[in-house]
């Protein structure tokens, strides 16, 4: 899983929310969702060790389908805001805004959506059960500029 955020943190502006009166400050919310990425791979591994014995590499092959879930994160809530508002006479007066609060992030991704996954990489073991391997997948997602590509480096211990 993960942290999607869009522009930082919180924000503040000036509004002029009524003509002929004092700007207000308005102060945005962090614009964040929780995200993950869901794959099922098959994968064709060769180990080498069966053609040259004392060979402790391994180079695999994956490929698969999955998903990103995007979280909802603050949809469906309803939102009212009153701000006091001054002219440059000295007169105030109050307004409310009312509305429902929507996830920017939510808005620009949409919904959640498919994922083609396939790659490859290279494992050494030590022993049996310990070994480092390092990987690099491609990822096609459902929207042709939204493919990446994802790296892997590490321990791995196989029971």
């Amino acid at each position: 899983g993960l942290n999607v955020t869009s522009n930082g943190n919180a924000q503040t502006r000036e509004v002029t929310l009524v003509r002929g009166f004092a700007p207000v400050s308005v102060t945005t919310g962090d614009r964040s969702v929780a995200a993950g990425v869901l794959t099922g791979d098959f994968l064709l591994r060769l180990p080498l060790d069966d053609f040259w014995p004392g060979v402790h590499l391994a180079p695999y092959f994956f490929a698969g389908l999955g998903g990103i879930i995007v979280g909802g994160g603050g949809e469906g809530h309803s939102v009212s805001e009153t701000f006091t508002v001054t002219n440059a006479a000295g007169e105030t007066r109050d307004v409310t805004f009312t509305g429902r609060r929507v996830n920017a992030i939510r808005n620009n991704i949409g919904d959640d959506r498919v994922l083609g996954h396939f790659g490859g990489g290279l494992e050494y073991r030590f022993t049996p059960h310990i070994a480092l391997f390092g990987e690099a997948g491609y990822d096609l997602v459902d929207g042709a500029s939204n493919d990446f590509i994802q790296t892997n480096f590490g321990i791995r211990y196989a029971f």
